[in-house]
C-alpha cells in the first residue's frame, strides 16, 4: 500500500476510535524494512486499546516491540521500585518487559521526571502497566477530633490497632495536631489491597470515633503530574462534576498559579469512605 493508503487507513481508525494517531510520513503498509516503524496513538485507554488492536490487525505483529510511557509521580518511585529492585524484577520477569525509571531524578534536585518507560511486547506491555499501577501507595487520612484532656490519645501499639494492621495488611500512625485539637489517622497500604485498606480505616473509625464514625470525613491523596489536569478535569469540569455527582466525595484540583511547586500535581480527594 502507498504511504496516501497509509494515511486513509489511520484516518479511518482515528474518527472511528476517538483517537489522535501520528506514523512515519513515508509509512507504506506491508512493505519489507528493517526498520520499524514507530506508530504513537493517544487518547482514552479504552479508545487507545481498540484502535491498537486495528493496527495491529494490519501491520505486522510478529516482531512487534511497543513502547509505552506513563506517568508515575516521582514521590513514588522508590515505593514502586522496592527494596534492592525486588517490585521491578519480579514485574519485569513475569511480563517480559524491559522497565525504566528516570535516572535524571538521582541528579536533579529542581526538576523532577515522573515518566517510566516499559518496553516489549504490547499484551506484556499492558500487563506491567497495570502491576505498576498496582504497586503504587494507597493512603486513607481521618481527623479525629480532640473533645477534652481526659480523652485519650490513641495509641499505634494497642492491641486492636495492631490486630487491623496485621490482618489487613496495612500500616496506622497517628499525626498529634495539638494547634488544630486534631489527631490525624493516616492508613498506609497499595492499590493492589484497595478492598482491605478501605475496610481497615472504616474499622478504625468505628473503633476510635465511635458514634461519629459516620460523620467524619475521609480523605486522600491522589498524584497526577500537572499536564494532564486538564483533560481530567474535562471541558468547563464537566468530567469532575460526574464524579463528585456519583459519588458524593469532593475533589479538589491545585491552583498553579498559588500552590508551591511540589504541590502541584497532587489532588485532594474528601467524602464518605466508600
Amino acid at each position: 500500500c502507498s504511504s496516501e493508503q497509509a494515511e486513509e487507513f489511520f484516518r479511518k481508525i482515528m474518527e472511528e476510535t476517538d483517537t489522535h494517531i501520528t506514523w512515519p510520513s513515508k509509512l507504506k503498509i506491508g512493505a519489507k524494512s528493517k526498520k520499524d516503524p514507530h506508530i504513537k496513538v493517544g487518547g482514552k485507554r479504552e479508545d487507545v486499546s481498540e484502535a491498537r488492536e486495528r493496527i495491529m490487525m494490519v501491520l505486522d505483529t510478529k516482531s512487534t516491540r511497543v513502547t509505552l510511557k506513563m506517568d508515575v509521580s516521582h514521590t513514588e518511585h522508590s515505593h514502586v521500585i522496592g527494596k534492592g529492585g525486588n517490585n521491578m524484577k519480579r514485574v519485569m520477569q513475569e511480563t517480559d518487559c524491559h522497565i525504566h525509571f528516570p535516572d535524571s531524578n538521582r541528579n536533579n534536585q529542581v526538576e523532577k521526571s515522573n515518566q517510566v518507560s516499559i518496553a516489549g511486547q504490547p499484551h506484556g506491555v499492558e500487563q506491567a502497566r497495570l502491576q505498576i499501577r498496582d504497586l503504587l501507595p494507597l493512603v486513607f487520612m481521618f481527623d479525629l477530633p480532640i473533645t477534652g484532656v481526659l480523652q485519650p490519645v490513641p495509641d499505634s501499639s494497642s492491641p486492636t490497632v495492631q490486630q487491623i494492621q496485621n490482618n489487613y495488611g496495612v500500616s496506622v500512625t497517628f499525626k498529634q495536631r495539638p494547634k488544630l485539637y486534631k489527631t490525624t489517622v493516616i492508613v498506609r497500604g497499595s492499590v493492589a489491597n484497595a478492598k482491605a485498606v478501605k475496610e481497615a480505616t472504616a474499622l478504625l473509625l468505628e473503633h476510635l470515633a465511635g458514634t461519629l464514625a459516620s460523620s467524619l470525613p475521609v480523605s486522600l491523596q491522589l498524584e497526577i503530574a500537572p499536564q494532564h489536569h486538564l483533560f481530567i478535569i474535562g471541558r468547563g469540569g464537566a468530567n469532575i462534576k460526574q464524579m463528585m455527582q456519583r459519588t458524593g466525595a469532593n475533589i479538589l484540583f491545585p491552583d498553579p498559579n498559588t500552590v508551591q511547586p511540589q504541590r502541584k500535581g497532587t489532588v485532594y480527594v474528601t467524602g464518605h469512605i466508600e
